[in-house]
This record gives C-alpha cells, sequence and structure tokens, in this order.
C-alpha cells in the first residue's frame, strides 16, 4: 500500500470522524430546544387576585386565566407552541385547566392543544360544533379520544347563563356552528369586581354588532389587529381603557392593521402587543388593574427556525465532504 493512499485513507477517517461528531451535536441541540424544560421562573402569583396572561405565542393567540387555584385557558397557538405553553404553566406549578376553551378552528388558536391535552389534566373542554378537514383539527380530534377529554359542544351564547372560576364570573357572547371560522369564534366576556373583560376570538364586525355587551375594562382585540374587526362602532359600544392584541413579529399579514392601531390610539385606549412587549400579565383585585410585561416569549416558530438552519448547513458541509472524498480516492 503506497503512502499517498495511506494518507487518503487517514483523512478520509478524519472527515468522517468529524461528520459524526457535529451530527451527535446537532442531535443533542436539537433535544434542548425541543423537549428541554425552558428555564421559566415561578411567577409567584397570587391566587386572591384574578389574573390574565396574555401568553407571546407569535402570530397566534393563546391566553391563562387563573384566580382562586381554578384556571383557564382559550386557545393554545400554533403546533410548536404547546410545548412551550405547557412548561410556562407547569413553571407556575398549574397542572389542570378547568376549562379550557378553544375558540375557533384556525391552526394558529388550536395548533397546540393536542400538545395540552397529552401534559394537563382538563375539566371540559369548550369548542364549536363545526369542523374542517385540516391536519391540525385531526390531530386535535385523535389528541382528544385518546385521553379521553370531557368535550362540551352544546354551549350557547346567551347572557342569561354565567359560568364561575373562583369568585369571577363569565359568560359566552358569541358561538356559532357555520362555515365561517372566524365567526364561529367563542367569544367571553368576564368580569370580576367591578371590572370587566372581553375576549373576542378571531370575530368580525359582524359579531362585534350583534353581541350584546356594554363597556368593559380591557379588550382582547380581535383577529390579531386585523381591520376585519374593532371598528368605531364597536369601540363606541364596549369603551376599553385598555386593549391587548396578540400578533408576531414582521407577520405576512402586516398585522396589527395601521387603521386598527390609530383607531385605537384616537381613542386613547392603551395599546399592549405581544410582539412589542412579550407577555402580558394583567392582574386585578376586583377594583384596580395593574398590568406588567413579561420577557416571556413561548413561540416555538423562530426554535423551530433555527433548528432548520443548522441542518440545512449540516448538510451541506455533509454532502461537499462527500465530493471531497471522491476527489481524494478517485
Amino acid at each position: 500500500m503506497n503512502k499517498k493512499k495511506v494518507t487518503s485513507q487517514i483523512l478520509v477517517f478524519l472527515i468522517f470522524f468529524v461528520i459524526i461528531i457535529i451530527a451527535v451535536f446537532i442531535q443533542n441541540n436539537n433535544i434542548d430546544t425541543e423537549t428541554n424544560s425552558p428555564e421559566y421562573e415561578n411567577l409567584n402569583i397570587d391566587q386572591e387576585k384574578l389574573n390574565i396572561f396574555y401568553l407571546d405565542v407569535g402570530q397566534g393567540d393563546c391566553t391563562f386565566i387563573t384566580i382562586n387555584g381554578c384556571n383557564m385557558l382559550i386557545d393554545s397557538g400554533n403546533d410548536q407552541d404547546g410545548h412551550y405553553i405547557v412548561e410556562f404553566l407547569k413553571a407556575q406549578n398549574i397542572k389542570k385547566i378547568d376549562y379550557f376553551i378553544l375558540t375557533h378552528f384556525d391552526e394558529d388558536h388550536i395548533g397546540g392543544a393536542y400538545k395540552i391535552l397529552e401534559e394537563l389534566e382538563i375539566g371540559v373542554l369548550y369548542m364549536p360544533g363545526n369542523s374542517n378537514k385540516t391536519k391540525t383539527y385531526k390531530n386535535l380530534i385523535s389528541a382528544i379520544e385518546t385521553n379521553n377529554i370531557n368535550v362540551d359542544t352544546t354551549i350557547k351564547a346567551t347572557k342569561d347563563i354565567e359560568y364561575v372560576i373562583g369568585s369571577a364570573k363569565w359568560k359566552i357572547l358569541n358561538i356559532n356552528n357555520g362555515n365561517d371560522l372566524n365567526d364561529s369564534s367563542i367569544v367571553i366576556e368576564m368580569s370580576y369586581g367591578t371590572t370587566k373583560y372581553l375576549f373576542m376570538g378571531d370575530a368580525t364586525t359582524k359579531i362585534e354588532e350583534k353581541i350584546e355587551c356594554n363597556k368593559v375594562d380591557v379588550l382582547k382585540v380581535a383577529h390579531h389587529g386585523s381591520n376585519s374587526s374593532t371598528n368605531q362602532q364597536f369601540l363606541d359600544k364596549v369603551k376599553p381603557q385598555y386593549s391587548i392584541i396578540s400578533v408576531g413579529n414582521n407577520n405576512s399579514y402586516n398585522l396589527p392593521d395601521k387603521d386598527i392601531i390609530d383607531r385605537l390610539e384616537g381613542n386613547k385606549i392603551k395599546i399592549y402587543r405581544t410582539d412589542n412587549d412579550g407577555t402580558v400579565w394583567l392582574t386585578s383585585d376586583g377594583t384596580t388593574i395593574h398590568i406588567e410585561c413579561l420577557e416571556y416569549n413561548l413561540d416555538g416558530t423562530g426554535r423551530k427556525q433555527a433548528i432548520i438552519f443548522e441542518r440545512k448547513y449540516f448538510y451541506a458541509f455533509f454532502f461537499s465532504t462527500l465530493i471531497t472524498i471522491n476527489r481524494i480516492t478517485s
């Protein structure tokens, strides 16, 4: 065996060794990114107060409400957000969701639900009675069946029925089983002491005109700040002091719409946005409202893109190495 051939074989061995090391590194990094618990701190939530977390799940929706040890979750972000929502809740020692509400079946509202259904105890799941053929919806139904979830699709919009969560109360102002997913949104009004909160899902102005609702203190703006909702007539009716917009950075929909921002500002309504402010944490003693912004980002999109980025460069390195080996040994 000549010296040149021995050198080539050693070089080939070293190259393959480097490839294996890089592959192991990337795999371990994927585990860190996808399955290890993010370092969410325990916020020492005061359960004697109403706590509403408008979670930063990027271009999606998820709101967590807790008071007196009772818990409600409204929507669940996108598919990749479910893990981070669960880890945040576990960090707060939340093991059970008494009321899990999926306002409608768009992916950015139900995507993370399957993970939540797998990891946490669910009291009852409320959702519209319609359906669709998307993979996300099928994953949801599969998780419901696998985990024997108690589902209630018979709820009706009526101001005469009030539900209780701790010492707060809530009612359903809209639910529609028609073909329009956005307008099928479950709309919720919550009251605690003298304060009121409105959660609009993705409902359009058609629903805003229909619902029976008076002045509220905090408005969860419909449809991520889309101009299909939140018209002036609606704002004249509900007159919120604060508004929350759940929206992602640099989203392809150009949301929130500039007209909506101008309209809210023109009505002197304080705006909080999850893309700028992160997770928004509201607390109330039933009379006053306090809002602070957390750095928490429960959006899995950026993490997922990082994995794709790393894999892309690994594959490029792998194939270029194969070409190099072929040249050396030929």
